[in-house]
């Protein structure tokens, strides 16, 4: 059965399908510590028990080459070079694990932040990582973090559930298989690559939530450059940017709260937009007694309704888990830890005030030579019409006036192909 056997008020969540909690002391997380569960989860990895803290791998490294070189006077120097500044953790993608050694350092908001791209991740796995460019030191390093003392493969199953954005799903697995293939490119931006997609998915489930009954679709988000001038009269910006994202973020709690709601989260659940195809009409009255109980759980004072289809029993729960955090209602500051939190996390970093035009999404060059690289992906070029159609198939448009300008950028960093003087036949090559 798609639905829980009885339907009761509970306390809201959407952490099936979103990592932010309406608790605000919940709402911590660090990028660095999310980075190390996820490559422990791309990789399935498991560390030894043995291995509780950075100098527990170092003793290990120490031993190892203590061995080989015959003595200890030549460990100082790799030690002041790998671990005095933790650079061992660079020397290939997968040793990225040895952030999350130290509990202390992470917590339950890394790890809702790490299930997001491990739901947009799928069954997509590591299971023979391509060699880094590493020297005769690194290697032994690495021949260390390989062994049985401190690695083994993890053969724990992930926790699935349909994605809420196949769409999207489906461009960040193909986009990090191709990461994944460029061991040092991996290791420069796989942060930035995770802060990207959790801005896209945050910013594609919001404009896509509202519309329940269909399957998600990418829709219009409007960016900017960080190089390029703004102003108000620029139509999609305003219609379709920053403003619109932020006010569809509004909705993300109500609407994942009442889909948690309607099923087990101890197993796998369905998007809201997938239920829909699994409810019967003779579900209606159990969807029409919860709504009731909720009313009265919850203290309402909107007029109650009698649905006789399934699209309206769900349509007046919406309404009523709308109602539940309005101004006033004893709800508000859990909706607005919620929002905040959504905010200073996944969208922040893509957000700019330009003063008297108002706010705007922004990319800066970084997160566009990343996003122009994983577009091209195995090609090595495009025409600059066919990047732009990859870019919004991720959820990124620009108006012509800053596509405009992404040539100009483009030009200056020497990545532009011109076939023809008429500016027809012009190719962007991607940089690594």
């Amino acid at each position: 059965m798609p639905l829980l056997e009885e339907l009761n008020p509970k306390n809201n969540s959407a952490a099936s399908y979103f990592p932010v909690s309406a608790n605000s002391a919940n709402n911590k997380y660090d990028w660095e510590t999310v980075v190390g569960f996820f490559i422990k989860s791309l990789h399935s990895l498991k560390l030894e028990k043995n291995i509780e803290s950075l100098d527990d791998f170092k003793k290990l490294c120490k031993t190892h080459f203590t061995n080989k070189l015959d003595g200890e006077p030549f460990w100082h120097v790799i030690e002041k070079m790998y671990f005095d500044n933790e650079q061992v953790l660079n020397i290939a993608p997968e040793m990225q694990v040895l952030k999350v050694l130290n509990p202390d350092k992470s917590n339950s908001g890394d790890e809702r932040l790490t299930s997001l791209f491990n739901s947009l991740m799928g069954d997509v796995e590591v299971a023979n990582a391509p060699k880094a460019q590493l020297n005769f030191l690194e290697q032994e390093v690495k021949k260390v973090f390989d062994s049985p003392l401190v690695t083994n493969k993890n053969q724990k199953i992930r926790k699935q559930h349909i994605s809420y954005l196949p769409f999207l799903s489906a461009q960040f697995q193909q986009d990090l298989k191709f990461l994944v293939s460029y061991p040092e490119h991996f290791l420069q931006n796989i942060k930035a690559f995770l802060k990207l997609y959790g801005f896209l998915y945050t910013a594609q489930l919001s404009l896509n939530i509202k519309g329940w009954a269909q399957r998600p679709e990418v829709k219009p988000c409007y960016f900017i450059l960080d190089s390029e001038k703004a102003s108000k009269e620029r139509t999609k910006l305003q219609l379709h940017g920053h403003k619109q994202v932020i006010e569809s973020s509004y909705a993300l709690f109500p609407y994942l709260a009442l889909n948690e709601s309607l099923q087990d989260t101890k197993t796998a659940i369905s998007p809201l937009w997938q239920l829909m195809d699994e409810i019967k009409d003779i579900d209606i009255e159990a969807l029409n007694s919860y709504a009731n109980k909720f009313y009265i759980d919850r203290n309402l004072t909107s007029q109650q309704k009698q649905p006789t289809t399934i699209d309206e029993s769900i349509n007046h729960l919406i309404q009523l888990f709308v109602e539940q955090f309005k101004k006033g209602a004893t709800r508000e500051t859990a909706f607005n830890n919620f929002v905040k939190a959504t905010r200073e996390t996944l969208i922040k970093p893509f957000e700019q005030n330009r003063r008297r035009a108002g706010s705007f999404l922004v990319l800066n060059q970084d997160y566009l030579l990343l996003l122009t690289n994983l577009c091209i992906g195995e090609s090595e070029k495009l025409r600059l019409h066919e990047l732009l159609i990859e870019f919004q198939k991720r959820g990124v448009f620009f108006d012509k006036s800053s596509e405009e300008c992404l040539i100009d950028l483009f030009e200056r960093m020497g990545n532009v192909e011109r076939m023809s003087d008429s500016g027809d036949a012009v190719y962007v090559k991607k940089t690594i």
